[in-house]
């Protein structure tokens, strides 16, 4: 219908003309009237646009997959799952797979958590943050994905799963986060202490309490099982803060203090 000439796409979408956008949508001779047609029907939102968006994230244009993705992402249909986690998997350079994570984790469907548990693994650091952001919003249907995640062979997944379960605060997670205090990397040791701070539970206590004293674990991890210890309140953790305002690391030392000032401050406000 529209391969003889360019039709008016702004046009379409202020008349709201759904089945005209979708029909533009497959124009073959310019994509970026594919483009600016799926654009469109994102911005109607119109549940009719979810199939033949479906079908464009097979477009040959990256641009118009990226488009349809953002459309869709929009839409927020379950329909859409499916045709999102495939394009997610057959992402290799992770500008689709951005979006297309998120899209998942908006929509919100359990299908999407598998898949976005293994783009933790993605080369790409943004579809990797991404995909941990989107699991974060599947609520506590990804927490038991996000813990076994923590005893994978990859640091950065381990790294992004600690961190996405922090900021969960789900309590089903503490247990392996505490066993994750002993992980081979400093790194995910880190984001583990933050992570047990932000959840509250005070068994978290003593083990945090033990990495504050461990000289071993390097003053960025210490550091942070100061601040978490603080976030967690509990009074056996003060006369370890005591101590560690004395330590031998200035950075430890400076985390320690804070940490035993704001406590104070709290307690003058109660």
């Amino acid at each position: 219908m529209f391969n003889s000439f360019k039709p008016d796409i702004k046009k379409m979408e202020k008349e709201k003309d759904v089945e005209g956008l979708i029909e533009a949508l497959r124009h073959e001779d310019n994509y970026y009237v594919r483009i600016d047609a799926a654009k469109a029907l994102g911005e109607i939102g119109d549940k009719r646009a979810v199939e033949p968006l479906i079908q464009a994230l097979k477009d040959e244009n990256i641009s118009v997959q990226l488009c349809a993705v953002g459309a869709l992402r929009k839409i927020k249909d379950s329909r859409a799952v499916d045709g999102l986690i495939q394009a997610l998997k057959e992402d290799n350079i992770g500008i689709i797979g951005r979006e297309a994570s998120m899209a998942l984790g908006e929509i919100g469907d359990m299908r999407a958590v598998e898949p976005l548990v293994q783009a933790l693994k993605h080369e790409d650091r943004f579809v990797r943050e991404r995909a941990g952001m989107a699991l974060g919003q599947m609520g506590g249907s990804a927490v038991e994905p996000l813990i076994r995640a923590l005893k994978d062979a990859y640091w950065d997944v381990r790294n992004v799963a600690a961190s996405v379960l922090g900021e969960m605060k789900d309590a089903r997670a503490v247990d392996t986060l505490i066993e994750a205090l002993k992980d081979e990397d400093w790194r995910v040791r880190a984001t583990v202490a933050r992570a047990l701070g932000k959840i509250g539970d005070v068994k978290a206590v003593e083990p945090l309490i033990q990495v504050l004293k461990d000289d071993k674990q390097g003053n960025i991890v210490r550091g942070n099982a100061a601040i978490a210890l603080g976030d967690i309140g509990d009074l056996r953790a003060v006369e370890p803060l005591t101590q560690a305002v004395n330590d031998k690391d200035s950075y430890v030392q400076w985390w320690a203090k804070v940490t035993l000032e704001k406590a104070k401050a709290k307690k003058s406000q109660e």
